[in-house]
């Protein structure tokens, strides 16, 4: 119809129609087959359970070229060509699939990675022609054979941009709610195993020429004819189902320069990675077939005697030392080149150290030791050695892939330091065997990265001596997706300072009682039963049954502790809640009335039900995301999201590190006052008694600190030359250790190549300087109490005495620093590192009811009523805190902040202030 009226012409057409749910994914789909390529931004599940960040770039014949990456910084460049797979990994990628041969792969290209190292569905599934079919809506076979069925259950918005959500109950996929109706987000469960039908082989494009170059190898080919498709290399835990190649993407079409730029790449990388070898024969060119043979005899001289064989059983000479240790003595510490197929005999003797007319068992020790194997460490060879281990036999049952890197031994020397001259012949030789399956389970598994963190990384696991060693041992020996994403939560855990149980049993001090579960957070006083689901709904129902179960039962919590049910619903389940975000999970379990499981014996079943899921983010991309909920939420009829949602910051505040560290600055700052989440603003934090977070505003505050102008006090005034090297150095690995803090969080927020390789860069940085002490808060917070203690105070307070403060269990309850100065008066230092701020609390004694400020007069009562309180366990407590109220009482009490200055990898000084608490 056209209306004229005057000079302007209106033209009314028809309404369009309105799509239905299985018209916009036949839509959508038709228009993903005419794109050029497709971009990916998602995550994927790996054969071991570990979740799969991955960012590419797939044309329409397969060049692909991108990153992959997982947690703590892992991660590898990817080029696919129409010839062959290549992949250049870190250090931390290798750690999962080759720890021994971390350092010999890393940065290194590969060639043709098997599937299991990738986690990636055979990449011919990933190009526009193989999606699309595996997307394919109404009237179109979808990966099941059956006509899909698509319903809309949900509608959000893609970088601005209206957008449908849309299922068939186990597909899902976002598409834009007007013309044209291209697919932002996809979800695919992937295999048969997921959804109880066959998948036929994905139709490659018609422009590709070599589509069956990107298959994963012969076991796919064969799964395939099967009826379904298996990762190569990976292994379904017992219970679980096998795993399947799936994904959860936002996608774009890439431009016409985007494509081009990938093509360049893939060329650039293979022309430049011609020599890349397979992963087996790196492997196996990382490890030297060298055999060690130590021959000795009763001994009632003198000197003892020893001779050593050492035999080359591969194709390349083998140089390195022989060392051979026995009683504390190394008698023997020889370089040596033994030929490929031949060998080097030894000798040597060491003193006799029985006392006269005694005879005592010793242990003698051999080991071919070659530095560009084990790493640059002969001390930590020779300390194990000494323990008893035989460093050139396989670990535990293992006969094949054996390389004993630095890592491996790293973790070999954390797990023994108990071992002695003093212990036993019995117990020595069940506590080396123990460990030494321990490891080489933790190889065979996939679990190796994730213990090693926890074990060497941080001082925080805590095992019951050689019957926890024994524990572990048989618990590695088969670990589920499950255990494998609690040791990752524990390893998180250990690194925010938490003292936590996995693998073994929790032995309360003094108790004779154990407990055993997933996961003890000693710290946090939390038992944790954490499930893995990939399946449909109805098995996410049932592993929360389970962990409920589990949790109810006897000899699984300890008295006081908060229990915990982690459902963990992988990013490409088969269930719909896999990409619901916190709203839609309240309202589906309400429908599945999961407040059933909240009746438990005289308290509620459970205190916190965490369940991870993957809502796409406001760019389509998966975000991983936790959301709490308690019982009290589930029970109630009437819904406060905002009470809800701001009392699940503060639980994750306490016990998700990963999200803790995107959201606040170590002191309890918000990194942004503007962030939201689920439409709530980030709480402000405060520490209540038990050193736990809470909102600030959950109580009434107590005046803020006053404070005097602040004076400078230049690093001129050091004066001597050691203090001044040593302030320094503390500066410089303050410095080292946030540049690797903004290192990682850049690399998190942009997993690019370049973003990588920095991230390397200053984690190798940190290593040469702090070595394996963890990256926290406490490196920043020494610069601040050195600046007090060698600098600022002796210079502004001549001859104040030193008084030492007892330690607490958490670092909590306690002054920085206390002084005793010259006419008597006491000095209380609050010590701070540049960028940290005066924190709030919850106080004690007659200000319960209130948050209190550090270098407030209310501050100072709380410290001193907490001190009060150690009495009976401390009397250097009692007496400290007698003097500091009566010094307080007289007026004799001065309270000052020392903040050291910014001044990089060079001490800078510091700034004095006094705060009036009279």
């Amino acid at each position: 119809m056209v209306l004229v009226t005057g000079l302007t012409t209106f033209v009314l057409w028809p309404r369009e129609e309105e799509k239905t749910p299985p018209q916009l994914a036949s839509a959508a789909t038709k228009s993903l087959r005419a794109w050029r390529g497709v971009t990916y931004a998602g995550t994927t599940v790996n054969g071991n359970g570990a979740i799969i960040g991955f960012r590419l770039t797939v044309a329409r014949d397969g060049t692909t070229y991108g990153t992959l990456s997982r947690d703590s910084g892992a991660y590898a460049e990817l080029a696919v060509s129409p010839k062959r797979s290549l992949l250049r990994g870190n250090r931390q990628w290798w750690f999962e699939y080759e720890p021994g041969s971390a350092e010999a792969l890393a940065h290194t290209w590969v060639a043709n990675p098997p599937q299991s190292v990738t986690g990636l569905a055979e990449l011919s599934r990933m190009t526009p022609t193989a999606l699309a079919d595996a997307l394919s809506g109404e009237g179109t076979d979808g990966p099941s054979g059956l006509p899909s069925t698509w319903r809309q259950s949900g509608a959000t918005s893609v970088n601005g941009h209206p957008a449908k959500v849309l299922t068939d109950g186990t597909l899902r996929m976002m598409v834009n709610a007007s013309p044209p109706y291209q697919p932002l987000s996809v979800g695919l469960p992937g295999s048969a195993g997921s959804r109880g039908t066959t998948t036929p082989e994905p139709v490659p494009d018609a422009s590709d020429a070599h589509a069956t170059v990107f298959r994963s190898g012969p076991q796919d080919g064969a799964a395939r004819s099967a009826g379904h498709v298996q990762s190569a290399g990976q292994v379904a835990a017992v219970g679980e189902p096998a795993p399947a190649p799936a994904l959860s993407s936002a996608i774009s079409e890439p431009k016409k320069a985007q494509v081009q730029s990938t093509t360049e790449n893939v060329r650039r990388v293979d022309a430049s990675a011609e020599q890349a070898e397979p992963l087996s024969r790196r492997v196996k060119a990382a490890q030297t077939a060298v055999t060690v043979q130590l021959s000795t005899s009763f001994c009632s001289t003198p000197s003892c005697p020893a001779t050593v064989n050492v035999a080359n059983q591969g194709t390349a000479p083998a140089s390195g030392t022989v060392m051979v240790t026995v009683a504390g003595q190394t008698p023997l510490n020889s370089a040596v080149s033994v030929p490929p197929g031949g060998n080097r005999t030894l000798t040597t003797a060491a003193r006799n150290v029985a006392p006269p007319g005694q005879t005592i068992q010793v242990s003698w020790s051999a080991v071919f030791y070659e530095a560009s194997v084990m790493g640059d460490d002969p001390a930590l060879v020779k300390r194990l050695m000494g323990r008893g281990f035989q460093l050139n036999e396989p670990l535990g049952d293992q006969q094949a892939n054996d390389s004993k890197g630095k890592p491996v031994l790293q973790l070999l020397d954390a797990m023994t330091p108990g071992i002695d001259q003093r212990t036993s012949p019995e117990v020595r030789e069940s506590w080396l065997s123990s460990v030494g399956k321990t490891v080489a389970n933790l190889k065979q598994q996939g679990a190796f990265e994730p213990f090693y963190d926890l074990a060497v990384n941080t001082d925080n696991l805590t095992v019951s001596g050689e019957s926890g060693i024994a524990e572990l041992a048989a618990k590695t020996a088969q670990l589920s997706v499950s255990d494998r994403r609690t040791l990752r939560y524990a390893s998180d855990l250990a690194r925010a300072g938490n003292k936590v149980v996995w693998g073994n049993t929790y032995k309360p001090e003094g108790s004779t009682d154990g407990y055993k579960a997933d996961l003890q957070n000693l710290t946090g006083k939390q038992t944790i039963q954490r499930k893995a689901v990939s399946g449909g709904t109805g098995a996410v129902v049932n592993a929360f049954a389970a962990a409920i179960n589990e949790l109810s039962g006897t000899g699984v919590v300890p008295p006081g502790f908060d229990k915990v049910a982690w459902i963990d619903i992988d990013p490409n389940a088969s269930t719909p809640l896999a990409g619901s975000d916190r709203r839609a999970l309240a309202k589906e379990f309400r429908r599945l009335k999961l407040d059933k499981y909240c009746n438990g014996a005289g308290r509620p079943a459970f205190d916190a039900a965490v369940f991870t899921t993957y809502p796409p983010g406001p760019d389509g991309t998966p975000q991983r995301t936790n959301s709490v909920f308690t019982c009290n939420e589930l029970l109630s009829s009437a819904i406060d999201p905002y009470k809800y949602v701001q009392d699940e910051m503060v639980w994750k505040a306490n016990n998700d590190p990963v999200w803790y560290s995107a959201n606040y600055i170590s002191d309890g700052r918000r990194r942004s006052e503007t962030t939201t989440e689920n439409g709530v603003a980030l709480p402000k934090l405060a520490r209540d008694n038990e050193n736990h977070w809470i909102s600030k505003d959950k109580l009434p505050s107590a005046p803020g600190a006053k404070l005097s102008s602040a004076k400078s006090v230049g690093p001129v005034s050091v004066g001597d030359r050691k203090r001044s090297s040593l302030l320094d150095k503390i500066a410089d690995h303050r410095k080292t250790s946030v540049d690797l803090t903004n290192a990682e969080r850049k690399f998190q927020e942009n997993q690019s190549v370049a973003n990588g390789q920095a991230r390397d860069k200053a984690l190798r940085n940190y290593r040469e300087k702090l070595g394996v002490t963890p990256n926290n808060s406490s490196i920043a917070e020494r610069l601040g109490e050195s600046a007090a203690r060698y600098h600022v105070i002796p210079e502004e307070f001549p001859g104040a005495q030193w008084i030492p403060l007892p330690k607490t269990p958490n670092g909590a309850d306690r002054f920085d620093q206390l002084y005793r100065l010259k006419d008597g008066t006491l000095l209380i230092v609050e010590a701070k590192a540049p960028s940290s701020a005066l924190g709030w609390r919850q106080g004690k004694g007659r200000h319960k009811n209130k948050m209190v400020q550090q270098m407030t007069r209310e501050y100072v009562e709380t410290i001193i009523e907490a001190m009060k309180e150690r009495e009976t366990k401390s009397p250097r407590d009692g007496q400290l805190a007698h003097d500091l109220k009566e010094a307080l009482d007289r007026g004799k009490l001065r309270y000052v902040l020392v903040k050291a200055k910014d001044g990089g990898s060079s001490y800078a000084g510091g700034i004095l202030q006094e705060s009036d608490i009279q």
